[in-house]
């Protein structure tokens, strides 16, 4: 087994487990431990068997392990539901949380905040925790790429960086945006994860100004990807054509549950510039679980 990428069935939400082994370095004989990392969650406790239980998930699959790292992409509802359970009432570790640098606030009214206003306000207490007590919480932006840690899992930032958080926060005139209209899906994080030769894209909701920075800063990095994680679930407002041409992704992921232009819609969009691509649809396949082998090869467990 490799490094084995969880892309969780969750319904129109994201929630991807990457699973690195124990591993050693061929040329050092350096030795790298096991670890978990968690980017984004997307949890009902009442879904039943309609989508995946994220907790129930994880411990039939990881048992007792901790989350080294976990990574909120950015604090839209379906990337954060379900993180009071996660933490307060999944007996789960978690080590690290890597937070966004952001001052978004959800509408706190209506049905949809209802849903979604004690992890929000269980977010907003992890946001302010100290390292003594007990959780690691960083901001990270683009620029740092070059901690220890990242690099033994070969973990890489694309985004956010302080100018697509300058985009967000500050209309075109130089005036602050309102606290609601945040574009936090143009300075979440994106991340390449290298496996050896294997490249990885986990793109979260980014849109235009965002690929249009990496396209700027790491168009060589993402060129000739493996896997992508359609960015937006696979929605038009995520496909980006110059970005897709250049990553000409092999394997793309969407997360998903139909196949509307709201939802998986930007399908043929990538079909035509990937034609030769396998598309993995939750909404089809359920949980997509693929093996990236270091040697090069992708298995689909």
């Amino acid at each position: 087994m490799g490094v084995v990428f969880h892309f969780l069935d969750v319904g129109d939400g994201d929630c991807t487990i990457v699973d690195f082994p124990e591993r050693i370095v061929k040329n050092t004989n350096a030795e790298k431990n096991a670890r978990v990392m968690m980017v984004d969650i997307f949890h009902h406790d009442d879904y039943g068997s309609k989508y995946e239980h994220v907790i129930d998930y994880y411990k039939n699959n990881f048992g007792n392990r901790s989350i080294f790292r976990f990574i909120l992409t950015h604090p839209h509802k379906d990337h954060l539901l379900g993180i009071k359970s996660l933490f307060e009432e999944s007996g789960i570790s978690i080590i690290n949380f890597w937070d966004l640098e952001h001052d978004f606030e959800p509408l706190k009214e209506g049905s949809g905040w209802e849903s979604y206003k004690e992890d929000w306000d269980k977010y907003s207490k992890i946001r302010l925790l100290s390292d003594d007590e007990g959780l690691c919480v960083r901001r990270y932006w683009d620029s740092q790429n070059n901690i220890l840690y990242w690099n033994e899992d070969k973990v890489q930032i694309l985004s956010p960086s302080k100018e697509l958080h300058k985009l967000a926060h500050y209309n075109n005139d130089g005036s602050n945006r309102d606290n609601l209209d945040v574009d936090l899906n143009n300075m979440p994080y994106v991340l390449l994860v290298r496996v050896n030769d294997l490249k990885i894209v986990l793109s979260s909701d980014a849109e235009d100004k965002c690929w249009e920075y990496i396209l700027n800063n790491y168009a060589t990095d993402i060129a000739d990807v493996d896997i992508l994680k359609a960015a937006h679930h696979g929605r038009l407002t995520g496909f980006h054509d110059e970005a897709v041409k250049i990553m000409k992704p092999k394997n793309i992921v969407f997360s998903c549950t139909s196949e509307t232009d709201s939802d998986c819609g930007a399908e043929k969009e990538y079909k035509n510039i990937s034609s030769g691509a396998t598309i993995y649809k939750t909404c089809d396949s359920g949980t997509v679980v693929l093996d990236c082998e270091f040697d090069g090869s992708i298995n689909k467990l």
